[in-house]
């Protein structure tokens, strides 16, 4: 049986991705695209420090970094870059969410939890947000915490994706909350 945690972290990344189908590429084509991919972040990772060296509280600089180290598994390297972003734009909810994303992926969901709060309160309708709070509450073992975020976000997007990743938590914290 897959490990809860990856189970959850695998739906979340299918939703709040936007990457290409794959499946219908040969392995050798995936893994030459892989090998590009690896270089552009690396290529445009660089740049972006540079950029920084020049303005370094560049808000717009500093979050695109911190989303690039993100969506190259550079967790620790994501959140101290969103800490960075957040001393220049303190009211940034999205740079909050990722920021906590990026402490759970580093193992540390109390602050990660904090920091979905800390969106949540900027942006009270902000559906990343409630939907990443779930997302590690679940993670957790903590279902039933899990199950007012969840449903915050059906509310928010009633019909959208988001709503119907929230629903797929749903299931699992109804299966996991079974006698």
């Amino acid at each position: 049986m897959m490990n809860l945690r990856v189970l959850c972290t695998l739906l979340i990344l299918l939703t709040l991705s936007a990457c290409e189908d794959q499946s219908a590429k040969p392995a050798a084509r995936q893994q030459q695209d892989f090998a590009v991919n690896n270089v552009q972040t690396f290529q445009g990772i660089e740049q972006l420090k540079a950029k920084l060296l020049m303005n370094p509280t560049d808000f717009a600089t500093l979050s695109t970094l911190a989303d690039m180290y993100f969506e190259s598994s550079q967790f620790v390297e994501a959140f101290q870059t969103y800490d960075k972003a957040l001393a220049v734009n303190p009211n940034c909810a999205d740079c909050y969410n990722d920021r906590g994303l990026s402490l759970f992926y580093i193992g540390d969901p109390t602050s990660a939890l904090e920091s979905f709060d800390k969106a949540i309160a900027l942006d009270p309708g902000f559906t990343h947000a409630w939907l990443s709070k779930g997302f590690v509450l679940i993670s957790e073992g903590r279902y039933q915490e899990a199950v007012a975020p969840l449903n915050k976000v059906k509310e928010l997007d009633t019909t959208g994706v988001l709503a119907l990743q929230a629903d797929k938590f749903l299931v699992i914290v109804a299966e996991n909350s079974r006698p």
